[in-house]
């Protein structure tokens, strides 16, 4: 009974609806802006307050590489629903009015199917390089595309058109600091628990290396998700490291699994310890990936030289 009356409330609200594309599907916000936004997702949240939408950022659920955030149950002053993705029953007592996923598993493995929500008149958005199929546009320009949709959804569009003005300098800067440095040949580690876990030529990591100078070794291999063994590794013999530093996987963790691995070791990168850390929510596409090719860009010229 609470629910349906949630639900007729929701749809008598005052406010005016917004149709929207999204994954190359139309969608409609029923009420602009959103008053109760839930952030599935590090990423998705730290989109929604880089566009200066934090007061309508109800809750956020899945923390990737924040682990004060777990301990507080709060995320950069947002309350956290949840440490994963939560359950159907959790999420519709929350009454959101805009759910905005990370990636594609928030809404496959986490609050139900996205044409289940938008019967029930809740809105939802995914940020555009987790839609399947993946956009044919760039990695940089399907963030350029969320942030002008969620702008318009959450009527923050000068933020938007900042964030993205922004993010063009950022990477202009990361380029001509990589222009003259031979590209490094660069190894990215999501996690080490199961075998090597990296990215391959569809993978953001990819482009995020390319922009600021270096070379994935792994960008010739036509997949996302790839993983290799420790004797493959050392064939590719990687100039850099990338480490991703993740609540689930740290990255101290893989500098411990490297120095004492029996042939990764050996592995000229870590013996030279040309290593880099970045939180794996600066591994993923978002507002903060253009301002991470620059840092990423800056470590490598560095060790260029």
């Amino acid at each position: 009974m609470k629910h349906a009356l949630w639900l007729t409330l929701l749809l008598s609200t005052t406010g005016h609806a917004l149709d929207y594309r999204n994954c190359g599907e139309d969608w409609t916000l029923r009420q602009s802006p959103p008053q109760r936004i839930l952030a599935l997702n590090q990423h998705a949240a730290d989109m929604v307050l880089a566009l200066q939408a934090g007061p309508a950022l109800a809750a956020v659920s899945y923390i990737d590489d924040d682990a004060s955030a777990l301990t507080d149950n709060r995320y950069r002053g947002v309350p956290l629903l949840s440490r994963q993705y939560p359950s159907p029953e959790v999420f519709y007592t929350g009454r959101y009015d805009l759910v905005i996923g990370g990636f594609y598993s928030a809404f496959r493995d986490g609050v139900g199917p996205r044409r289940d929500l938008a019967r029930h008149g809740i809105a939802s958005y995914l940020l555009e390089n987790a839609c399947t199929p993946k956009p044919a546009a760039s990695g940089f320009q399907a963030i350029e595309q969320d942030l002008r949709t969620l702008g318009r959804l959450l009527d923050r569009q000068p933020q938007a058109e900042h964030l993205i003005a922004r993010q063009q300098h950022d990477l202009n800067a990361a380029h001509q600091l990589a222009a003259g440095h031979k590209p490094l040949k660069v190894f990215y580690l999501d996690s080490e628990t199961r075998g090597l876990d990296s990215e391959g030529k569809q993978g953001f990591v990819t482009e995020l290396i390319a922009n600021a100078g270096g070379r994935n070794v792994l960008a010739d291999i036509d997949l996302h998700r790839v993983t290799v063994d420790a004797e493959t590794l050392l064939q590719l013999d990687p100039d850099v490291l990338l480490l991703a530093d993740a609540v689930w996987s740290t990255a101290a963790a893989k500098r411990a699994y490297l120095s004492k691995h029996p042939a990764l070791s050996h592995l000229r990168a870590v013996k030279e310890q040309r290593l880099i850390d970045l939180p794996f929510t600066h591994l993923v596409a978002g507002e903060h990936s253009a301002r991470t090719a620059l840092h990423l860009a800056r470590e490598l010229a560095a060790m260029s030289d």
